[in-house]
């Protein structure tokens, strides 16, 4: 710019003028920071599971953890689900804005049925996951699949990765195994999507909730009313998210993943493995 230059140029003129000059403005899409080695095994994961069909992943109940986040803006409450850089939301402190907060939920579905969404109370950490263990995944595992051939997702949290819940597990080994999930790769996880329907289903609602116990309460709510035809798809995109992950040589599949599960389903039964 002209520094001897006073006279002010309006916003609209600025963007027609870069309009022109074609630059566009993007939305930013916050994706895991992936290192070489996050990629190897990411790779490794879809490689090794290649030859699963949908019939396979019908034995896998994914979980997970999500944080909702209520603020006033405007006079108006708001919803939104928190994300992270960190990419985990037990690692998120709770945070309390204008009269807002948060709360962290934990949940688990398979293709056969919706687990329980239960309420934390702050942030996960070795113990409270201990019991979520243990009162909600155990008796879920055993009469979802009464045959022991059931698979538990989690992802590499730390509070899941504890030497006391690993302990936990090796003692329920006989009963159902753990499937191994490659660090920072939540656009394999269905769940996600899941927690994007809450999100929206919240969002929708009239009124709003206004308090954390309102939004808890909500976010029940949403959880049981999901459909079964949407968890029983996200199950069965599995084949088609590692043939992405492949075909992107392990690279983020964000473009599928941020684009929802409609997109997810799409994929799921228009694609081929190439």
């Amino acid at each position: 710019m002209n520094q001897g230059a006073t006279k002010s140029v309006s916003q609209s003129t600025i963007q027609r003028t870069l309009l022109r000059l074609g630059l566009r403005s993007r939305r930013l899409v916050r994706a895991p920071m992936l290192t070489a080695v996050h990629r190897r095994r990411r790779l490794e994961f879809a490689r090794q599971y290649s030859s699963w069909t949908s019939t396979e992943w019908r034995q896998v109940a994914f979980s997970d953890e999500s944080r909702f986040m209520l603020h006033r803006t405007d006079g108006r409450w708001r919803i939104r689900r928190e994300t992270s850089e960190r990419n985990h939301p037990a690692t998120i402190a709770g945070t309390v804005q204008a009269g807002g907060g948060s709360i962290m939920v934990w949940g688990m579905f398979s293709w056969h049925s919706l687990g329980s969404l239960i309420i934390v109370e702050g942030t996960m950490d070795q113990y409270k996951y201990a019991s979520v263990l243990a009162d909600h995944v155990h008796p879920y595992m055993r009469i979802v699949f009464p045959q022991d051939d059931g698979i538990f997702q989690q992802d590499n949290a730390r509070c899941h990765t504890a030497a006391s819940v690993r302990a936990w597990f090796e003692e329920h080994q006989d009963e159902f195994t753990v499937l191994p999930w490659p660090a920072n790769s939540p656009d394999l996880n269905p769940i996600e999507h899941l927690w994007d329907h809450l999100d929206r289903v919240v969002r929708a609602m009239d009124p709003q909730p206004r308090n954390l116990a309102q939004l808890a309460t909500a976010l029940e709510s949403a959880w049981l009313n999901i459909p079964e035809n949407t968890f029983r798809d996200l199950c069965d995109s599995l084949p088609a998210r590692l043939a992405a992950v492949r075909s992107a040589k392990a690279m983020f599949i964000g473009g599928l993943y941020r684009k929802g599960y409609n997109k997810i389903i799409s994929y799921t039964r228009n694609s081929s493995d190439k």
